[in-house]
């Protein structure tokens, strides 16, 4: 999936790596949840190429703030579930979300409902692009770590992730050491 930000220069407008996100499909009533791959700003045009003039984030917003106009920030993100009615799927939608469906962080109770068997993993697992999947996994988890509210719940889902880690990678150990060891909540 990949989505256009509405407001590129706010930070909610800038997911997380690995944090999830939905994209509501009022024509199909489906909610695709999605873990983001990447975020990216550019000119909306291929003929443009911004680069650095040398003045912090506050002087260009005081000097010049058309600059930010012309930029648009765009998310990309891999489809890993959805919620039809209530009911949470853990495996790829049905159709993938239209061009003018609206894409939102997922909240607290969807990233749990949508985590809680972590079957997205696997997903995750076997995804083929330039963006590092072990590193996508680790942020993913961490993220997900982040939706618990309580500490003992928290723990016990970092717990039952790294398992799940430790069975996708049973036979790459250097792989699943890097992985695990990257879950490791430090400050979620």
């Amino acid at each position: 999936m990949t989505a256009e930000a509405a407001l590129p220069n706010d930070e909610a407008g800038r997911p997380r790596f690995g944090s999830f996100i939905k994209a509501v499909s009022t024509e199909d009533k489906l909610e695709i949840l999605a873990v983001v791959l990447d975020v990216v700003t550019s000119p909306p045009d291929s003929l443009h190429r911004p680069c650095a003039l040398g003045l912090t984030r506050e002087e260009l917003k005081r000097e010049q703030p058309h600059i930010f106009a012309l930029l648009k920030t765009e998310i990309r993100a891999v489809n890993i579930g959805f919620i039809q009615a209530g009911t949470v799927y853990q495996h790829l939608p049905p159709q993938p979300p239209q061009v003018h469906d609206f894409v939102y962080a997922a909240s607290p109770e969807e990233i749990i409902a949508i985590t809680a068997e972590l079957d997205f993993l696997r997903l995750l697992f076997h995804l083929s692009t330039t963006v590092p999947s072990d590193e996508l996994i680790a942020a993913s988890i961490r993220e997900a770590g982040r939706a618990y509210s309580d500490a003992t719940e928290r723990e016990d889902f970092l717990v039952r992730a790294g398992r799940a880690v430790c069975q996708l990678f049973r036979s790459d150990y250097e792989r699943m050491l890097s992985i695990v060891k990257k879950i490791k909540p430090s400050n979620i």
